[in-house]
């Protein structure tokens, strides 16, 4: 190996060209790093279960780790840092290989049979509730479809994979990888994804690009599914945003909009409630949410920008631990409803052929009380003195109620 280059990269999987890389590790060791962090990339298979042949590449940066599955759709499995986890306990417990998820099992709500991780793309073709849409046929004719829950693409295998270091203080770890969504007569989408960190850090950021690379216009849903459980969701924890208006998702979510940004203990047979939100950011349209703990001594929080992702959803699954205690960050290009409700509202991008929609989310984790101080004033700075509008009911622009 040679570390003197800016950039050390490592194919390890490459569909095209034929390559593929079963086992592979590189670490600070290799690179005679001595630092005081000493990080790691390993990429390995999975054998046995409904994970056997899953592809996973760990990447610990020496204070953050993360768990990432090509197989999967270069989700982000599950996550730490120092003590902390990141992630949830779902009922689902291993990976599950995209051969044993059939998305339109119990009437489209099949992604559910393989919904685990901490961080899942739903997209490209649509997101959110599954639901009956119109699309054109071979033959040109207008024909009823159902779109599945979430879509395809967290259950698509990259074709591409690679690893890097690049040389610097402080150094930078990463992947990147290649997923196609695609059919003959219907969408030709094409993610592109770079997940970094530097070492020794408390942040990890995702950069996608989703490319159409049909001849004619396509239309793209994407949402990032951000899944927090135990333990900084707890009782006492809460939801910290700069919100300008927020609204229930249905008539089981208004019950709950007085107390919609603070959570409970596990509460068995709890049914899910959810919140539509438009948030505020700054000049530059940058905002910020978090998950602050009961006594404000840790948080996660993610950065983005509401240019790319001008909508918010939390998902509250209050529920017994068995079932899945957990809440969701949602940004997104669009609210998780129908696909046809939200192109009515305007909320489905549209890609002419070539063009680019480029997303960056930065996760990181706060880990005493003075980084959770600094973490609440910057909230507060793009909140400024702007009072959130609270609907107390469904509102039709933001759901079908």
């Amino acid at each position: 190996m040679n570390p003197s280059g800016t950039v050390f990269e490592k194919i390890l999987l490459d569909v095209e060209k034929d390559i593929y890389v079963e086992n592979w590790v590189v670490s600070s060791e290799e690179f005679k790093d001595n630092s005081m962090s000493k990080w790691r990339i390993e990429k390995r298979r999975l054998k046995g279960g409904l994970g056997d042949g899953v592809d996973i590449v760990e990447v610990d940066n020496g204070r953050l780790s993360f768990t990432m599955v090509p197989t999967r759709g270069m989700g982000i499995w599950r996550g730490r840092c120092g003590e902390d986890s990141l992630g949830w306990d779902s009922p689902v417990k291993e990976l599950v290989h995209p051969h044993y998820v059939n998305l339109e099992a119990r009437n489209g709500l099949g992604w559910l049979a393989g919904f685990n991780e901490w961080v899942v793309r739903c997209g490209l073709e649509n997101n959110g509730a599954p639901g009956e849409d119109v699309v054109v046929d071979n033959r040109g004719n207008q024909k009823r479809v159902i779109l599945p829950l979430h879509g395809k693409v967290a259950n698509i295998p990259a074709s591409f994979v690679s690893a890097f270091v690049k040389a610097g203080k402080p150094m930078e770890l990463g992947v990147n990888g290649t997923v196609y969504e695609r059919s003959m007569f219907g969408p030709n989408l094409k993610l592109s994804t770079s997940v970094t960190t530097e070492v020794g850090s408390n942040w990890l950021r995702i950069r996608d690009v989703v490319e159409n690379l049909g001849g004619i216009d396509t239309e793209m849903q994407l949402l990032y599914h951000c899944n927090y459980g135990t333990p900084l969701l707890e009782e006492g924890s809460h939801l910290m945003a700069p919100v300008k208006q927020v609204a229930p998702r249905d008539l089981r979510s208004s019950e709950g909009i007085e107390s919609y940004s603070k959570f409970s203990k596990p509460q068995p047979g709890y049914v899910e409630q959810v919140y539509f939100h438009e948030l505020l950011g700054d000049e530059r349209g940058c905002t910020k949410v978090a998950l602050v703990n009961k006594k404000a001594t840790k948080a996660t929080s993610l950065s983005f920008n509401l240019r790319q992702l001008p909508y918010f959803t939390l998902w509250k699954n209050m529920a017994s631990v068995e079932d899945g205690y957990v809440i969701g960050l949602e940004p997104a290009t669009n609210f998780p409803n129908h696909k046809a409700f939200e192109r009515r509202h305007g909320r489905v991008v549209n890609l002419k052929p070539s063009e680019r929609y480029e997303v960056e989310i930065t996760f990181a984790v706060h880990s005493d009380e003075a980084e959770v101080r600094l973490l609440e004033d910057e909230v507060r700075k793009i909140q400024r003195r702007v009072k959130p509008k609270i609907f107390s009911h469904p509102d039709l622009e933001f759901s079908p109620g």
